[in-house]
């Protein structure tokens, strides 16, 4: 593939050089970065630099040594800011930053960046990055530890430190109340061989919220297991990393008059977990460990005079300095799905579409365009299903964890086994740039990616010619206050000036644009922290736009239309006023589409 992007690149490392004090040079081999993950980067600069205290005047790090980490799509999507892995000692654990990666959080994924200045974004990148380190040293960010607690204790400390590799997920709706609550369904595939576990659920057993997912393994033909967890409640001491335990320094976290409970269940336990709650952000969590298996053949001692329990934690045996697995569990009640969350056409012509971005938009687009007489689809997505995507997404709890592409084609399949479906889990600009006859052999492409940089970049292949079928994009706004549909023909294309505004945001936003810079922390909500932002809606209000988008894309592929056309539609407006949210107008009804002049 060409490197579309090599100049670009070129002229911002000279221009960035040339202005800052800091040393910048680009390596030769972006693996010889000093970082523990080095990523698909094709360029990686190494900047020798220091943090400077410009309250006290003094220097914190005289020296330390920074990344640079540009993909190929750079300046499509932002940087990564790394440090030195061998600096570590002088930064330690602060907030925004992986200790394993040596990375330091400056934008979430949803950033929307001036690809036209691609030097400004890289100084402000490096200038946050240096600031969110200063505020580390200084301790002034420590409690955002709070919002990123899960991050935290999902990265491994060291190479020693050990994660459960199993996804484990909960219903738990009422808080447990005793010691043996809490129990996990574990479910794996049936076989002749030694069934797999997959994954287990935690559920509070006073309650019945694990019969439906027993019901549903039941179905499947998956095999299940039942085992006893040992609960602590809640715990307040772990607030920050380092969060490595042996099984030994694990016992603290046993209350004094539980500790007989806690041996007896371990000495029965055939698997041996603790689990604990922790509340963040006003909302119950639960995450816990799982204990080293237990190797009775220790010399010296007589099998049956030792117990599991002395194995695992008398300090005269090896067994006490283990470290204990760690996990979290990804929650599925109803309360956080929700939070995080047409007419039929049939025709006999056998249309082809590409549709890129397979989340809440694009997949359920795919079940609505799929009524068009089981067209031929080609699927493109890089990303995996979770658990908190799956409330407004067309897909469910079977195919977490799968990439999204392949599961929506394994769920088309199981409808129709002889439909043809392609996909792939590459980005769409990798596939698009590898396969661009594949592209151009399609009827419609679609676009689902709520990234506004690759969409304008697509949208200037439309204009030189190397795209060339018409493209439909899909844009919503926040808690889908409105929502955008552009119909894009390779023979009446218009300027992009007459598509989007000053601030980059597309020009017929039923949102106020100056609304996005000012109210951004309403806008994109953190469920952990900077690691896992999201943009809130219901997947009823999702349902409203795509019925409304449904009928204009029908309308335009049975008329065969080369006019292109910009549509707005007009969600909950109430939701506006209540968040005092300012609209572009005044005049706008309620689940109403605008078919506006370009």
């Amino acid at each position: 593939m060409s490197d579309c992007f090599e100049q670009i690149r070129k002229d911002a490392y000279t221009k960035l050089a040339s202005i800052s004090d800091d040393e910048i040079t680009v390596l030769d081999n972006p693996k010889d970065a000093n970082f523990l993950e080095s990523g698909d980067y094709c360029e990686v600069w190494e900047v020798k630099t220091g943090l400077y205290d410009n309250v006290k005047s003094v220097w914190i790090i005289d020296e330390l040594t920074m990344y640079i980490a540009l993909s190929s799509l750079f300046p499509l999507e932002p940087a990564k800011i790394y440090y030195d892995k061998n600096d570590f000692e002088k930064l330690g654990y602060i907030p925004h930053s992986s200790f394993l990666r040596n990375d330091v959080c400056v934008y979430d994924e949803f950033v929307i960046v001036d690809q036209s200045n691609p030097t400004g974004i890289l100084i402000d990148q490096l200038s946050k990055a240096k600031k969110t380190l200063i505020e580390g040293l200084k301790g002034e960010n420590f409690e955002d530890f709070e919002d990123e607690f899960v991050a935290y204790w999902n990265t491994s400390g060291n190479h020693k430190d050990k994660l459960l590799s199993e996804s484990i997920y909960s219903v738990i709706g009422k808080e447990p109340k005793n010691y043996n609550s809490l129990h996990l369904l574990t479910y794996s595939i049936k076989s002749s061989k030694k069934d797999k576990t997959l994954a287990g659920i935690l559920y509070n057993k006073e309650e019945d919220l694990i019969q439906p997912y027993q019901q549903y393994f039941e179905s499947q033909d998956y095999s299940t297991k039942e085992y006893e967890v040992f609960f602590v409640k809640d715990e307040t001491r772990l607030t920050r990393p380092p969060f490595t335990i042996s099984c030994f320094e694990s016992l603290e976290f046993i209350k004094e008059e539980n500790q007989k409970n806690f041996k007896d269940y371990f000495n029965k336990s055939p698997v041996r977990i603790l689990v604990f709650g922790k509340t963040i952000n006003d909302e119950k969590k639960y995450f816990g460990w799982s204990y080293p298996d237990i190797d009775f053949k220790i010399k010296g001692f007589r099998q049956s005079k030792l117990t599991p329990y002395n194995i695992t934690f008398n300090k005269g045996l090896p067994g006490h300095k283990k470290n204990v697995k760690r996990f979290s569990s990804d929650s599925l009640s109803e309360q956080r799905l929700i939070r995080r969350t047409a007419s039929e056409v049939q025709t006999p012509k056998n249309y082809k579409f590409l549709v890129a971005g397979i989340g809440s938009v694009g997949s359920n687009l795919v079940g609505l365009l799929n009524n068009l007489n089981n067209p031929e689809f080609a699927l493109i997505d890089n990303d995996k299903l979770s658990s908190e995507n799956i409330k407004r997404h067309l897909l469910g709890f079977h195919y977490l964890n799968q990439n999204k592409a392949l599961a929506l084609k394994t769920y088309l399949k199981h409808k129709l086994p002889s439909q043809k479906i392609q996909f792939s889990e590459s980005s769409i600009f990798d596939f698009y740039n590898q396969n661009k006859r594949k592209v151009n052999a399609q009827d419609y492409m679609f676009l689902c990616l709520g990234k506004l940089n690759l969409e304008k970049w697509f949208i200037t292949e439309l204009q030189k010619g190397e795209l060339k079928k018409p493209v439909f994009i899909l844009w919503v706004e926040p808690y889908l206050i409105g929502a955008q549909l552009l119909y894009l023909h390779p023979e009446n294309l218009p300027k992009l000036d007459d598509l989007f505004s000053d601030i980059y945001k597309y020009r017929f936003s039923i949102i106020s644009p100056e609304e996005y810079e000012k109210k951004r922390d309403l806008f994109m909500l953190k469920e952990s922290g900077c690691q896992a932002t999201y943009s809130p809606y219901s997947s009823a209000h999702l349902s409203l736009f795509l019925s409304a988008a449904y009928l204009k894309i029908v309308e335009v592929i049975e008329n065969s239309n080369n006019q292109s056309l910009f549509y707005s539609w007009i969600g909950d407006i109430d939701i506006a006023k209540k968040l005092n949210v300012t609209l572009a107008k005044d005049s706008y009804e309620k689940y109403s589409l605008i078919n506006n002049t370009l």
